[in-house]
């Protein structure tokens, strides 16, 4: 009687661990994941929503000194030329490159200026801007950016909002 016990309990315990192993062996998480991307993008999108349009009403409709601006949202850098004296002014979470020419870095406060995301320093006001690196401006409307300076034209690569000013 005890051997016809355990040979029922061993004969169970084999199917449920058969079972467990076919299920998860037949189980693909890509095509069925807890979370699909879809609902996660939708989701995201309609949470950001309000922020990017008070960005946007924030940013839109500024100019600089001789009507240039640029977008109130851009998805990509565009090139702008500058002639020495123009200063580029940004809006928070800009991004610029200077690619060509010489510039430096323009700042009301005496202690705050442009994030150098390539070289992880903070470049205060009247400092030379470094070639080929990307600054950040940490926040917007405040008259942050770059005067180009020298003889030449300068080019720029601008992720972002932008109003030039001369």
């Amino acid at each position: 009687m005890k051997k016809r016990i355990v040979l029922i309990i061993s004969v169970v315990l084999a199917a449920i661990i058969a079972l467990s192993v076919i299920a998860t062996a037949a189980y693909d998480s890509t095509s069925d994941p807890l979370i699909s991307l879809s609902y996660l993008t939708k989701y995201v999108e309609e949470a950001l929503k309000p922020i990017n349009e008070k960005i946007a009403a924030l940013t839109g409709g500024e100019s600089g000194g001789d009507g240039t601006t640029a977008p109130a949202t851009t998805d990509a850098f565009v090139v702008i030329d500058l002639k020495p004296g123009q200063e580029l002014q940004c809006t928070a979470a800009t991004e610029l490159i200077l690619r060509s020419g010489s510039a430096v870095i323009v700042s009301p406060f005496d202690n705050q200026g442009l994030c150098d995301m390539t070289a992880g320093v903070d470049l205060q006001a009247g400092t030379a801007v470094p070639k080929n690196h990307c600054l950040l401006i940490p926040r917007g409307n405040d008259g942050r950016g770059i005067k180009i300076t020298g003889s030449g034209t300068a080019y720029v690569m601008v992720g972002g909002a932008y109003k030039i000013v001369g």
